[in-house]
């Protein structure tokens, strides 16, 4: 036999190995197609795609306006303005209602709410109304507002507390060195005996005399400064400084101050009730919480990555 036959013979065999594999494909296909099982699953997935269709364009753009709903509009109304809205104002608020309905329908199908903050936080606002303080605490017995008092007793012991007066000494007049030398001289030319002196220095902003301020309030007017911590740690009964403030130079007399005290149960009661049911529903809120997060599971992709 001849090299030319050979090469033909060849190629018709490869040729023709396709055409095998495709009838052999098309006689599968066809016996799949007899069945009426196969009959039935086509057709179940043709009504059940053109079903998902349907469905989500009537759900977008088939809006129903119930009579709830325009009852609704015109209760909010009411509650805002006070009087119930007339026809011609409730059909514009129904058409209103209509327009934004449109509106948010054609924004979620443009997938418009997805990656934007405030969509994102009023969401969550929404659901932490949902799922917080469902469930109030029950009223807590005088047995157990004593167990709380006592496990929490660090919230209510009242703050120290100092009464004083001070003489100012600006240092915007001569300089902060001048104002401190100034100061100086004031106090060892002050008289004996004497609790108030505020003539002696230069106008203050503010007041002169102070009673029974906690630490908190000093440091809100003076800063946490020299005169502040001065107030809760010099002695009593007689002038000290000078101390600086945020304001200059002072001196300071302290004609009294109240330690830190523990109160009695019944003269704090209601903050005691107050703190323990507030504690209660923030511990109820978080078993809420802790149910709806089981549902979840959570891959942290970022732990491990460089940075």
């Amino acid at each position: 036999m001849a090299v030319s036959e050979l090469g033909v013979r060849a190629n018709g065999a490869h040729a023709a190995a396709p055409r095998r594999g495709a009838h052999g494909l098309r006689r599968i296909a066809t016996r799949i197609l007899a069945e009426p099982l196969a009959h039935f699953v086509i057709i179940g997935l043709i009504l059940f795609i053109a079903g998902r269709i349907y469905q989500v364009q009537t759900n977008t753009y088939r809006i129903v306006v119930t009579p709830r709903h325009v009852a609704q509009l015109a209760n909010d109304y009411a509650l805002q303005f006070g009087t119930p809205p007339s026809a011609q104002t409730l059909e514009a608020l129904v058409k209103r209602d209509v327009d934004d309905e449109m509106l948010l329908r054609q924004g979620l199908a443009l997938k418009l709410d997805q990656d934007d903050e405030i969509i994102r936080r009023r969401v969550v606002q929404k659901m932490q109304f949902l799922t917080q303080d469902m469930n109030p605490p029950a009223e807590p017995t005088e047995a157990e507002l004593r167990a709380y008092f006592n496990a929490h007793v660090a919230r209510y012991v009242t703050q120290p507390r100092a009464t004083f007066t001070h003489i100012y000494f600006s240092a915007d007049r001569a300089g902060d060195a001048a104002a401190e030398a100034r100061a100086a001289a004031v106090l060892r030319a002050l008289p004996n005996g004497a609790t108030r002196a505020p003539d002696r220095g230069d106008p203050f902003p503010d007041l002169y005399d102070f009673s029974a301020f906690e630490p908190e309030q000093v440091q809100r007017l003076f800063g946490q400064t020299p005169f502040a911590a001065a107030v809760f740690s010099g002695p009593t009964g007689r002038w000290i400084g000078p101390v600086r403030s945020g304001y200059g130079w002072h001196l300071l007399y302290i004609d009294g101050r109240q330690p830190p005290a523990r109160p009695a149960l019944a003269d704090v009661r209601d903050r005691v009730r107050t703190d323990d049911l507030q504690d209660a529903q923030e511990a109820a809120n978080q078993q809420a919480f802790g149910r709806l997060a089981r549902r979840f599971s959570v891959v942290r992709e970022d732990e491990g990555a460089a940075p």
